[in-house]
């Protein structure tokens, strides 16, 4: 059985293969900082407005957020009041959300936080990847943005 720590290796150098070099972003943690990663080839992100994630868990707070997004099974970076963004598979994320959601994918970055920054300020992990390769399902994604925006009413 994998430890913890191997486990969160494998994450890490996942995340990291993301960009040409690798290292760099392994220093950007290392030091404390986030890391630059290329979207389009590994894995996509749906860039959701925190209003809409959090009509779509009912609250705002932190265990109703973390609920809603449990069921997207891959993780979730989220910018305080601002931004959540939703990590899809590569080639996903155009055309299949909420018109209030931005698809990013080829010819992005992403800032992506250390994998131990969990909140609550900052860029930080709403739900940090499971194990290597996690990603958060379409169908299950485009669900959440609908449902927040049949909460929020049309009025977004």
């Amino acid at each position: 059985m994998p430890t913890r720590v191997n486990a969160e290796t494998a994450i890490v150098g996942w995340l990291a293969s993301a960009i040409p070099d690798p290292e760099s972003a392994h220093r950007d943690w290392a030091e404390g900082r986030a890391a630059l990663l290329a979207l389009g080839t590994l894995f996509d992100a749906v860039k959701a407005p925190s209003r809409l994630v959090h009509a779509a868990a009912g609250a705002p707070e932190r265990e109703a957020v973390a609920a809603a997004l449990a069921p997207l099974g891959g993780p979730v970076i989220w910018a305080p009041s601002t931004w959540y963004m939703i990590l899809v598979p590569a080639g996903t994320a155009e055309g299949r959300f909420s018109p209030h959601a931005s698809a990013l994918s080829l010819g992005t970055y992403l800032t992506v936080p250390r994998l131990d920054r969990t909140g609550p300020t900052g860029i930080h992990w709403a739900a940090p990847p499971p194990h290597a390769r996690a990603l958060c399902d379409p169908d299950k994604v485009a669900q959440l943005l609908h449902l927040g925006h049949q909460r929020q009413g049309s009025a977004l």
